[in-house]
């Protein structure tokens, strides 16, 4: 029995780059312990895991984006369910790469997979962290989506505008310069228009029925290690909200970086709330990311996010990180 099975998107950002030799480097470094599988779409994801399920993987290695570790948890929960999921090893070969760096995979793909081995060989537990996911409910799907991070309004159209202009570190950065700037000179761009919306944390009603922003995650660093969420839930019992109005966004502009890198209170206005929850649900939503994956309506939808399964995630230091 191979104890590891790894899918490997050819099509991720890092991926699309010397295909054939970061297989051949994934592969020799696995070597009698790994089952690697290239999933060319999709529809290619079910059946690599039905063919891992059927071999007793333990451990399932994910070199991808975000997204793609999205789309395989997912279908590996919605074919097998939650209760015995594998240790799940996200290595960086996509374009944010949120989850890996939250675990302390910061190095590279092979980096990472010379630790895992390294770790099997040496440890008789492998050093883990838990985190919870997302349970995304969205009835224009067959079956719930699971992640991560969950985002809307402001984030949402930025992660679209970021796509568009062709991705990576330099892009983001440009463009995170120029909504700065849109802030201060063009306050009502369309990048800052409010979403029309009912939104309910655990079936009580804001007051409000408009928002700028909603973020929901489970991870404590976001892209770029922002470290926005004030409130951190034990993975499995809740999950960390931003809830973000126009009104604060306009007055606390000047304390941006403190937003991203510390988490402000929530506010005694209603306007911006930094907390965590259980359930929430959003009438109305135009559109939203689900790490990284862009979900796209042009009509209002219901959506509602439930705490779902918490799983093991490889990491070197294990909880210590």
């Amino acid at each position: 029995m191979k104890p590891i099975g790894l899918i490997f998107n050819p099509f991720a950002d890092i991926n699309k780059k010397q295909t054939a030799a970061k297989l051949r480097s994934i592969k020799k470094i696995l070597g009698e312990h790994g089952l690697v599988q290239i999933t060319n779409n999709t529809d290619d994801i079910p059946i690599a895991l039905k063919q891992f399920y059927k071999e007793g993987i333990k451990i399932l290695g994910i070199s991808g984006g975000d997204g793609t570790i999205d789309h395989v948890l997912s279908s590996y929960i919605n074919l097998f369910g939650s209760e015995k999921l594998p240790v799940i090893v996200p290595l960086k070969g996509g374009t944010m790469n949120m989850l890996a760096a939250d675990v302390g995979l910061r190095g590279d793909q092979i980096t990472s997979c010379y630790k895992l081995i390294n770790s099997l060989n040496h440890h008789s537990t492998l050093p883990t962290i838990e985190r919870g996911l997302i349970k995304v409910v969205d009835k224009r799907f067959n079956h719930p989506n699971y992640t991560f991070t969950w985002l809307d309004g402001l984030l949402y159209k930025f992660i679209k505008w970021y796509y568009k202009e062709g991705a990576g570190v330099r892009v983001a950065l440009k463009l995170i310069l120029q909504s700065g700037i849109k802030s201060l000179t063009n306050i009502n761009h369309d990048l800052f228009k409010e979403v029309v919306s009912k939104v309910y944390i655990d079936d009580k009603k804001l007051p409000f029925e408009s928002h700028l922003l909603i973020a929901i995650s489970t991870v404590k660093r976001l892209v770029f290690g922002f470290r926005v969420f004030a409130e951190e839930a034990a993975a499995g019992e809740g999950f960390s909200i931003l809830y973000l109005r126009f009104p604060f966004f306009r007055k606390a502009l000047y304390q941006f970086p403190r937003v991203l890198y510390s988490g402000l209170k929530s506010d005694a206005s209603g306007n911006f709330l930094n907390s965590s929850g259980r359930v929430v649900r959003i009438e109305g939503n135009r559109g939203y990311v689900l790490d990284g994956e862009v979900y796209e309506s042009q009509e209002p939808i219901d959506i509602t996010l439930e705490i779902g399964p918490k799983l093991k995630i490889f990491s070197p230091k294990g909880e210590k990180y």
